[in-house]
């Protein structure tokens, strides 16, 4: 984006109204509906950030690589004061040409997309390109640890760019480290703001504001800082004339407020490192395996159990695990069991390929695990479906917590196949961040899904088993009531139609494939 004066598109897909950046094909870059959560929930799509307020996605598309932001509206007060206010997308779509004009880098916006019913706003996005060639601040300040004649330019740098910001009016509500990008090179670096809906663009900025960002980088980056180096940039933000008496009166105020802050925040503690494994079975994955052994690069250990896989699943595995072990299928809970025993780390996280650890649940395990109490055994995640478009808080699949992090030793798979479940000897602990799930691929791989899982379930059934009118028509009618109706489901339209109606036949078809068996017995 050039600036204020570009031209900007206006366009209505459906219920969706989208601000196109000038150029941009929103059939090209969002997709054939319009649609940003077909995006997020693709299973290509890398979830960089899976918080109740804001999603963060990163996926490539015939446009590029794409950054899918959405903010989540949960709270009724909150829904309800967004009538006749501007969206957070459309606001960071508008500081991003605000501030494009005013000579600050930002990043290549694509799309400020919301929905909103009788003017309540219901689903916000914005889409931009990926920043190449960046990094964070508080990483680029990691990686010139041993340059300090970078580190001091770097240091004024920061200080030039937080003074040019305040004297074009412009007040980021939250301006730490981590919402600045830095693109070094040629000597010099270039700043690229984030979270722009947080911009505000007034003719001045107060000195309280300007004190409140300075304690925003205070409490981030100036932790990793020496007091030379916080001198130096405050030096540079105040201007070189600035006498020393104001600076260090500056210095003191925001030292002072800084310090008030950590007050009141809750005590911020490192916990002690503790052994995770992470257990994975898969077969014929290749499509997920690597993102699913990505995102736990965190844990001490990675042990991935082929049940003998024809594509490249063993290729990519071999790559990205601790060690690889093909056996040969013996069942859902035997293999299982298997990489359960191969683990060696005091403590085990049992996924499937089709599952990602999102950054918040290693988090939520690494403080877990640190202060866990003698006799807790296990945790039970939830478990998040992104699929067909949507994030299924509705219609049963959510949140559905299952032990997945047990302690070795102390765990056994049990359960009968293909419901197996991991069963402890002491006592369990919910965790609140979820496992993410890319269950099936599209509708035509439900169906298929839904034909293998039932003819393992109905090999489970016991001979001699009967079956009646009940089973076959009662037990359908009742999953599809607690699917659609009870669970919600059916409020997601005719996705959700279609799960309850899935649900429904899952049932159906297990039991008249045992009802087929008898029959021919």
């Amino acid at each position: 984006m050039r600036g204020e004066r570009e031209p900007v598109r206006e366009v209505l897909i459906g219920r969706l109204r989208a601000w196109l950046a000038p150029g941009v094909d929103p059939l090209t870059a969002i997709g054939p509906d319009g649609d940003p959560d077909w995006l997020l929930t693709r299973p290509d799509c890398h979830v960089v950030k899976l918080q109740p307020k804001v999603t963060v996605g990163r996926v490539t598309t015939a446009a590029g690589c794409l950054y899918v932001k959405r903010y989540t509206l949960h709270a009724w007060r909150v829904a309800l004061g967004s009538i006749g206010r501007a969206s957070p997308a459309r606001r960071a779509f508008d500081a991003a040409r605000a501030l494009s004009a005013r000579g600050f880098a930002v990043p290549d916006v694509v799309a400020a997309v919301e929905e909103r019913r009788l003017g309540i706003l219901r689903r916000s996005f914005f889409l931009t390109r990926e920043v190449a060639d960046a990094v964070t601040a508080d990483r680029y300040w990691q990686a010139i640890a041993t340059r300090p004649a970078e580190r001091r330019r770097f240091a004024r740098w920061l200080g030039d760019l937080f003074r040019r910001l305040h004297a074009a009016g412009v007040y980021h509500n939250d301006l730490k480290d981590v919402n600045v990008l830095v693109r070094p090179g040629g000597g010099r670096c270039d700043a690229v703001l984030l979270d722009l809906e947080r911009v505000r663009i007034g003719r001045t900025v107060s000195r309280r504001r300007r004190t409140k960002n300075l304690v925003q980088l205070e409490r981030t980056l100036g932790r990793a800082a020496t007091g030379t180096a916080r001198l130096r940039f405050l030096r540079a933000y105040l201007g070189g004339a600035t006498p020393k008496e104001e600076t260090r009166s500056w210095a003191m105020a925001v030292t002072a407020a800084a310090a008030r802050k950590d007050r009141r925040a809750a005590p911020q503690t490192t916990p002690a490192p503790v052994g995770v494994a992470c257990a994975v079975v898969c077969q014929d994955e290749a499509a997920h395996i690597g993102p699913c052994l990505a995102s736990v690069g965190w844990c001490d250990e990675v042990v991935v159990v082929d049940g003998g896989s024809r594509d490249a699943t063993v290729e990519i595995a071999r790559r990205l695990a601790t060690r690889v072990i093909e056996n040969p299928w013996p069942g859902y809970r035997a293999q299982k069991q298997v990489a359960l025993d191969a683990a060696t780390e005091p403590w085990v996280l049992s996924l499937d390929a089709d599952e990602r650890v999102t950054p918040e649940l290693a988090t939520e395990i690494r403080a877990a695990l640190a202060g866990v109490r003698d006799g807790v055994d296990g945790f039970a995640i939830p478990r998040l479906v992104p699929y067909l478009g949507r994030w299924w808080y509705r219609g049963g699949w959510w949140p559905r917590p299952r032990v997945r992090l047990v302690r070795r030793g102390r765990a056994v798979w049990g359960g009968i196949d293909p419901h197996d479940r991991l069963e402890i000897r002491g006592a369990g602990v919910k965790l609140q961040a979820p496992i993410l799930h890319y269950t099936y691929p599209d509708v035509a791989g439900h169906v298929r899904s839904v034909s293998r899982l039932t003819a393992v379930a109905a090999a489970q059934v016991a001979p001699g088993r009967r079956v009646g009118l009940a089973r076959l028509l009662g037990e359908p009618a009742w999953r599809f009531l607690r699917s659609g109706v009870l669970k919600r489901g059916l409020l997601e339209g005719r996705p959700g139609f279609f799960l309850a109606a899935t649900d429904a036949f899952y049932v159906f078809l297990r039991w008249a494939r045992v009802w087929d068996r008898e029959r021919r017995a």
